[in-house]
């Protein structure tokens, strides 16, 4: 968020979105700005505090000094005395903001008339809003001097003071033109250079936050914010990231609490529900176990397709030429266990291998889905001795 300092009061972007801190923007009045030279491997706060010092109102009063480079050894330094800004900070406390950056709003303007400030030559900038005049000297577009004059100063005399202080910096050079904005007699200043009026837009002010806002997002820009509203800036936050960590805490316990007391109460509830649901699953259950067992009973008698001698007329059918049996051992629950010998051990695997296909004639599934065969094993008659077991598949428990 981005808001300027203007006629007593706050005036921030229009469409804005709202945030509690935001980069203030101040009249070039409300400010302590010099250009000074730093030379390589010199601090330029060490270099620009003695030069601001000498220049502030408030001389016991130490300055949280900013610097900004140009180009090359040209820096832009820039303080804000506190001693000078109560009636800013009480606005910020009443509008509840935070300042994280301050700025001069002469600058957001220059980056929004850039177009037609660029160029060679030395020119004079008068830039007027309702708190004073910015008063700047650029020499292809850097600048080499600046002030700010109150709407009651002569312009003549602060100008040839800013053009000689211009010298003294960036050296001699013909003043090329005069640029100004705003609502000012100029006829003074006509001797010195031609004169070029910018259009005074209504939306002026929005063009120089506009800038502001770009500037905020480079951190090489200076930063003017005393010492006293960063300590505040930082105990906000620290209270703010304090306060939400609190709250996250306080929904984390409480969320353990619901946890620690609402499972089992929770957990009975369900276990309760699935005691209910098992019981009537369990009568359920019993019903159709009953019923199965007298259909599997009624099934049993009445079904012949096992009997004894369907069994024995099917084994019969399935009997090789050269196969007799010597024993016949049948169980209607198990199966049935036949032993004999045969001239041959292939007529035998063969009578296991039939005794396997058998099916139901309906069904298609196996009589007997396990066929063991024991053997066969030679004897003295020169024929092969097997047991051939044919159980039925064991009933579902």
């Amino acid at each position: 968020m981005t808001v300027a300092f203007e006629s007593g009061e706050l005036k921030s972007r229009s469409g804005e979105e709202k945030s509690r801190e935001a980069v203030l923007a101040l009249p070039l009045s409300r400010l302590l700005v010099r250009m000074v030279r730093v030379k390589p491997g010199e601090d330029p706060v060490a270099v620009a505090t003695p030069v601001l010092s000498a220049a502030s109102p408030y001389p016991d009063e130490p300055l949280s000094v900013a610097c900004e480079q140009v180009e090359g050894e040209i820096y832009i330094a820039a303080a804000l005395p506190e001693s000078s800004a109560d009636d800013i900070a009480e606005k910020l406390d009443a509008s509840g903001l935070n300042v994280t950056k301050v700025d001069a709003l002469c600058f957001g303007e220059i980056r929004a008339l850039w177009s037609e400030l660029k160029g060679e030559g030395r020119k004079l900038l008068l830039l007027k809003n309702p708190d004073c005049i910015s008063l700047m000297v650029l020499d292809a577009g850097l600048p080499v001097a600046i002030r700010a004059l109150d709407n009651e100063s002569d312009l003549k005399r602060e100008a040839i003071l800013s053009l000689l202080e211009a010298e003294d910096f960036g050296g001699v050079r013909k003043l090329d033109e005069i640029v100004a904005r705003g609502d000012m007699d100029l006829s003074a200043l006509e001797r010195l250079a031609p004169v070029r009026r910018l259009e005074d837009q209504a939306g002026s002010l929005e063009e120089a936050l506009a800038g502001i806002a770009e500037r905020a997002g480079d951190e090489s820009t200076l930063n003017a914010l005393p010492d006293s509203w960063r300590q505040v800036l930082e105990d906000t936050r620290f209270k703010r990231k304090l306060t939400k960590c609190l709250a996250v805490a306080g929904g984390v316990w409480a969320l353990v609490m619901a946890v620690l007391l609402g499972v089992p109460m929770v957990l009975g509830m369900m276990t309760d529900y699935q005691k209910g649901l098992s019981k009537a699953h369990s009568r359920e259950y019993r019903q159709v176990m009953q019923m199965r067992d007298k259909v599997k009973l009624v099934r049993k008698y009445s079904d012949h397709t096992r009997g004894a001698l369907e069994i024995m007329k099917a084994v019969s059918d399935r009997l090789p030429q050269g196969i007799e049996l010597s024993s016949w051992n049948y169980k209607r629950e198990d199966g049935v266990k036949v032993s004999g010998e045969g001239v041959s051990g292939e007529l035998i695997y063969q009578f296991k291998d039939n005794m396997a296909a058998m099916a139901e004639e309906d069904g298609g599934e196996p009589i007997f889905p396990t066929v063991n065969l024991k053997g066969p094993s030679s004897s003295k008659a020169g024929k092969y001795k097997f047991d051939l077991d044919c159980a039925y598949e064991g009933e579902e428990e």
